[in-house]
């Protein structure tokens, strides 16, 4: 052990805001510190957070548009999952269950498969979502054998970034740092009738059994909110029906209520033969995803005895998390938090496309359903350029294209409402707030982003290059 100074749990709230930033720079990552610096982030640091609100250390209270990307459904520290937790800990319940069956995995599993359409029946329960899409491929590798290994993606597509999550993740620029898995085949999102060429194309002597063995799709791309056109989804469980591939719908962003329906797929009234799900599932506390599967699939790739762990998880089934997300299906439920997504999200999404005509210089789409939102602002190079020139010459190139974390900073800094950038798309402003906000807190968001609005790109790229310096 180094003589370096040993830090106790006490010491969290005793360090400095340079200290904090030091050891983050120094032990963390370094370019992670640069890129909240961009933002103004790194400065702010949260103490406390209850409902649709982040209580800054400096006592400001931030109104969370961002929803955690997704994981705060039910926003932060809702009591009925901390008294779930509490409950689990304080019975001293055995957490780990590897000698002796999970009456909260058994529990939790049932609920999936009473929430779930037809014979989606049995679960697995993991950390992160991009683990329930690693042994959702394993599954359907599984089921189909070596000679059918191949799977399908989609352009536009976010999975992951574990391995073979990130090699069927389109948008994913990281991707060209690594090996990718091997057979594996993009289609266009929407696009029904490539799928089918794929298939009629890898189908040995003209058969109808592909060399596949997954298609795997989100029913919206939630990392840009793209939406597929009507029918696509229908279309696609027939193609997947009709060659034998088993199709896998990521609702790990979306799923649990998001879009005003317990799961996107729902809305075109079909059933996958897999499902994977992660973010509100943990009721904001708890690190659990999970995939659930059709019964014949998952019975003939790991019904037998001897095959029934060659998919396991260390944390696989912990009691704490299985108690917190039986907790949180039970809030979205007895709250009615599926249609109240659904009313609400008609309510932001006209204000929204209200401010599209307000400022048609400044946005130039918005798309959402439920509450999930995007505002996709124009580029502002024309306006900034002969700004960011006089005062950071040769950086108008990277700064110019920056309308969306400008007015994300400005959100933050001068009127307390935290939102996210989409992924990959840096000029969307994506609101995802959580599920249980009130409509006087959207208004007030939309207010806000009235006034940055307002302001002009020229008095914002100012304001924000100012903040570079401070």
């Amino acid at each position: 052990m180094s003589e370096r100074h040993w830090y106790t749990l006490d010491d969290v709230e005793r360090l400095s805001i340079e200290e904090k930033i030091r050891l983050t720079k120094e032990y963390v990552n370094p370019g992670m510190v640069k890129l909240f610096g961009l933002l103004g982030f790194d400065k702010a640091w949260a103490s406390s957070a209850e409902g649709a609100y982040i209580i800054l250390s400096d006592g400001r209270r931030i109104l969370d548009m961002s929803g955690g990307n997704g994981v705060l459904g039910l926003g932060h520290n809702h009591p009925q999952i901390l008294a779930a937790r509490a409950k689990v800990a304080n019975e001293k319940r055995l957490e780990i269950c590897k000698a002796f069956l999970s009456p909260y995995m058994a529990i939790l599993a049932a609920n999936m498969a009473n929430l779930l359409p037809g014979d989606l029946e049995y679960s697995f329960f993991c950390n992160s979502g991009a683990e329930a899409i690693e042994g959702a491929l394993k599954l359907a590798e599984k089921h189909h054998g070596l000679e059918r290994a191949g799977i399908v993606y989609t352009d536009h597509s976010f999975h992951g970034k574990t391995h073979a999550a990130m090699s069927i993740s389109s948008l994913d620029d990281s991707r060209e740092n690594f090996q990718l898995l091997e057979r594996c085949y993009q289609v266009p999102y929407g696009d029904a009738d490539a799928l089918e060429d794929l298939f009629r194309k890898r189908s040995v002597g003209g058969g109808s059994r592909p060399d596949l063995c997954a298609f795997v799709l989100e029913a919206i791309h939630g990392t840009r909110i793209i939406f597929p056109p009507q029918g696509y989804l229908r279309r696609v469980r027939e193609l997947c029906t009709q060659y034998d591939v088993l199709l896998i719908l990521d609702e790990i962003y979306i799923g649990f209520g998001r879009t005003g329906y317990w799961f996107a797929f729902e809305l075109e009234g079909i059933i996958p033969d897999i499902v994977c799900y992660a973010k509100t599932f943990g009721g904001g506390k708890a690190t659990i995803a999970g995939y659930t599967t059709r019964a014949p699939v998952f019975l003939k790739a790991y019904g037998k005895p001897e095959d029934s762990m060659i998919h396991s998880s260390t944390y696989s089934g912990m009691s704490e998390e299985c108690a917190t997300a039986i907790e949180a299906l039970n809030i979205i439920k007895d709250e009615g938090l599926v249609d109240r997504a659904r009313d609400l999200g008609e309510y932001l999404g006209q204000r929204l496309v209200a401010l599209k005509n307000k400022y048609p210089n400044c946005i130039n789409d918005v798309r959402g359903r439920g509450l999930l939102w995007g505002v996709e602002l124009r580029p502002a190079l024309e306006q900034l350029e002969p700004l960011i020139n006089r005062i950071l010459p040769g950086k108008s190139p990277i700064l110019a294209t920056l309308a969306g974390a400008i007015v994300l900073s400005e959100l933050f800094h001068n009127y307390n409402v935290l939102a996210y950038l989409g992924f990959t798309r840096r000029n969307l402003i994506v609101f995802s707030p959580p599920l249980i906000i009130s409509k006087s807190e959207l208004e007030q968001a939309i207010e806000a982003l009235d006034a940055v609005l307002s302001s002009g790109w020229l008095s914002l790229g100012r304001s924000f290059i100012a903040r570079q310096f401070s």
